[in-house]
C-alpha cells in the first residue's frame, strides 16, 4: 500500500474506530442510567424498610417485602429486554461493518487475481476462477452462519422468557400458598 493510498485508509479507519467508541459510549451511558436508578430505588425501599422496622408491623413488612420482590422481578425483566436489544443492535452493526470489510477484501482479491491470471502464462485464468469460485462459496458460508447465529440468538431470547415466565408464576403460587396459610 503506497503512502498516498494508506492516509485515506488510516482516516477511514479512524473515522470507524471513533464511530465506534461513541456507539459504546452511548451503551455505557444506557446502562448507567439503569443502575442508578436501580440504586435509587433501593435507598427508597430501605428507608421504607427500617421505618417499618422501627415501627414493628410484621404484616406491613412482610406485604412491602412481597411488593418489593415483584418489582425487582420487573424491573430485572426490563432491563434483559433493554441489554438484549442493545446488543442485538451493537451485533448486527458489528456483523454488518465485518460483513462490508469482507466484501471489500474478496473483490480486491478478486480484482487482483483477475490481474495475475492475465499475466501468467498457462492455466492463470482457470486458476483466477477457482479462487473466484471459492471466495464466492466463502462469502455464502459466512453469511449462512451469520443467519444461524441470529436463529440460536433468537431461541436463547426464546427461552429466557419463558424462564421468565416460569419465574413470574412460581412467585405468584408462593404468594397464593402464602396468604393461604396465613388465614
Amino acid at each position: 500500500m503506497s503512502q498516498k493510498d494508506f492516509q485515506p485508509w488510516s482516516a477511514e479507519k479512524a473515522q470507524e474506530l471513533f464511530a465506534l467508541s461513541h456507539k459504546l459510549m452511548d451503551v455505557a451511558k444506557q446502562l448507567s442510567e439503569h443502575h442508578a436508578a436501580e440504586l435509587q430505588t433501593n435507598m427508597t425501599q430501605a428507608l421504607e424498610f427500617a421505618k417499618l422496622t422501627a415501627k414493628n408491623d410484621l404484616t406491613k413488612l412482610k406485604e412491602f417485602q412481597e411488593k418489593a420482590a415483584q418489582e425487582a422481578v420487573d424491573r430485572m425483566e426490563g432491563y434483559q429486554k433493554k441489554v438484549k436489544g442493545l446488543l442485538k443492535q451493537m451485533g448486527k452493526e458489528t456483523a454488518d461493518e465485518a460483513e462490508k470489510h469482507y466484501d471489500k477484501a474478496k473483490n480486491a482479491l478478486e480484482d487482483w487475481l483477475e490481474d495475475a491470471g492475465k499475466k501468467m502464462p498457462v492455466g492463470g485464468v482457470e486458476f483466477s476462477k477457482m479462487v473466484k469460485e471459492v471466495s464466492e462459496a466463502s462469502n455464502k458460508v459466512y453469511k449462512e452462519g451469520r443467519r444461524t447465529i441470529d436463529h440460536a440468538l433468537e431461541a436463547a431470547d426464546k427461552q429466557l422468557d419463558e424462564m421468565s415466565e416460569k419465574t413470574k408464576t412460581a412467585t405468584k403460587k408462593a404468594k397464593t400458598t402464602f396468604t393461604a396459610a396465613k388465614k
